[in-house]
Order: C-alpha cells, then sequence, then structure tokens
C-alpha cells in the first residue's frame, strides 16, 4: 500500500517535471523566432503547434512513427523518416533552430548526432536540446539503493533493475522487431548524459554553449524543487541545454 502511494506520488511529480522541462523547450525554441527549424524527434508536431502561434515559413521534422509523421503532416511540418545514428537528410548550414527533445537518450551515435546538428545549422543558429540526467538526485538515490538508475530501466522493451519504478517488469510496445538496427533506441535509452557530459559533447562538436542546466529535482514537489535548482545544482532530473554555432 505504501509502496503504490509513493509511485503514484512520484507519477504526479514525473508529470510536473516533464511538462516543465517541456514548456521550458518550447518557450526557448518560439523565443528564437526562427524561419527555418528543424524539430528531431518531433512527433506529431504538437509541440510546435503549441509554442509558435505561427510555424515557422521553413518548418521541417524527423520522426520514425508513421502515424505521427501523417499528423505532423497535415499541421504543414515537412517530415522525414531517418536513422538518427547516422547522416540527416539536410543541407549544411541550413537551419536558423534546430529542437530536439528527449530523443539524443535514444542514439547509439551521440558524437555524430551533435556533429549533425552543428552541420545542419546556419552560422549563428541556436539548438535548443533537452534529454534526461544520469546524476539526477532520483537516479542517486537509485544507486545507493543497489538500483539501477530510473532514466536505464527501459532495456529493449522490458523495464528491469528497479522495483521503485513507475513501469517495473512491464512490457513496452514493441513497434519494431528486435532484429531491426533501431530496435534498441526506440525500445531503450542508449546512453543517458550528465549535464557536465552533454556540455563537453557540445562542445567538442563545435557549439558555444549559451546555457546548460537541469530541470526539476525529483522526488521532491515541484514547488520546492523550483526553489531549490539554483542551488543544488545540476540534480534535476532533465537537462536543458542551448548551444550556438559561431559565427564564421
Amino acid at each position: 500500500m505504501a509502496l503504490q502511494w509513493l509511485k503514484n506520488y512520484a507519477a504526479k511529480q514525473r508529470v510536473l517535471g516533464i511538462d516543465r522541462c517541456n514548456d521550458l523547450v518550447g518557450v526557448a525554441t518560439a523565443a528564437l523566432k526562427p524561419t527555418s527549424l528543424l524539430d528531431v524527434g518531433c512527433g506529431d508536431g504538437s509541440m510546435m503547434v503549441k509554442y509558435f502561434r505561427t510555424l515557422p515559413s521553413d518548418c521541417h521534422g524527423i520522426e520514425g512513427a508513421p502515424a505521427e509523421m501523417e499528423r505532423a503532416r497535415q499541421r504543414g511540418i515537412k517530415v522525414v523518416s531517418c536513422d538518427l545514428n547516422g547522416r540527416w537528410p539536410f543541407q549544411e548550414n541550413q537551419f536558423d533552430t534546430v529542437l530536439s527533445s528527449q530523443v539524443i537518450e535514444h542514439v547509439h551515435n551521440t558524437r555524430l548526432f551533435a556533429e549533425e546538428m552543428f552541420r545542419v545549422l546556419k552560422p549563428g543558429g541556436t539548438a535548443v536540446v533537452a534529454s534526461e540526467n544520469l546524476c539526477s538526485l532520483l537516479n542517486w538515490l537509485a544507486l545507493t539503493l543497489g538500483y539501477t538508475p530510473f532514466s536505464l530501466m527501459q532495456v529493449c522493451g522490458r523495464y528491469l533493475g528497479n522495483p521503485l519504478g513507475l513501469h517495473y517488469g512491464e512490457p513496452h510496445e514493441e513497434s519494431l522487431p528486435i532484429e531491426h538496427p533501431a530496435f534498441s533506441g526506440v525500445c531503450g535509452h542508449i546512453r543517458v548524459l550528465t549535464v557536465r557530459q552533454a556540455r563537453e559533447l557540445f562542445e567538442w562538436a563545435g557549439f558555444e554553449i549559451l546555457e546548460a542546466r537541469s530541470v526539476s529535482i525529483l522526488p521532491l514537489p515541484d514547488g520546492l524543487s523550483k526553489a531549490l535548482e539554483g542551488v543544488i545544482t545540476n540534480r534535476g532530473h532533465y537537462l536543458f541545454m542551448q548551444v550556438r554555432k559561431p559565427q564564421k
């Protein structure tokens, strides 16, 4: 009974935390006022529509799920599907802004992902990136108890290694056959970065770091988390970054 109450509480705080992270990403992206935008992992396009009064005139997305792609296209987004572990089907210096929320943790070739983001951005362009944070307080607590970090529970379609996890022991819907090369990324997190690690990765790719921090110190209540994020730095469950491609 107590465990179920704890899981219900954690589920509520998780929703508040991811909603706040999404708001941060959406507001930051819209504030850049791009005329050309790429959303990597755009889903059905609802995030763009929510935060942009009018979509940028040149609005592109990358998405793998056919149903999500169709809904995004109906919203006016030019969507393609590609392997995010490889080269992206866009020209160099094509976009003012690149957005990627909760995607980089699903790819194997994290370095190429950052380098492709750099390549397709125009000089002076900005990328807005969000993901989970491996060194969050919640993941640290799990490790202290001898459990798998919450951000790494999902292993190729199963939630394993942490009985405190919301979906522990449950199967994940498998939209690809297990032998498909993208299966592990679609059905699990491959590499979850820390805030420092993400900063160093994007610096290595050539970016200037404008902002790199964490959001939502789970399992604290959301209001308390907001108050402490500036004090307990880099312990939020989500990382948020704005990075810029230098002007030539």
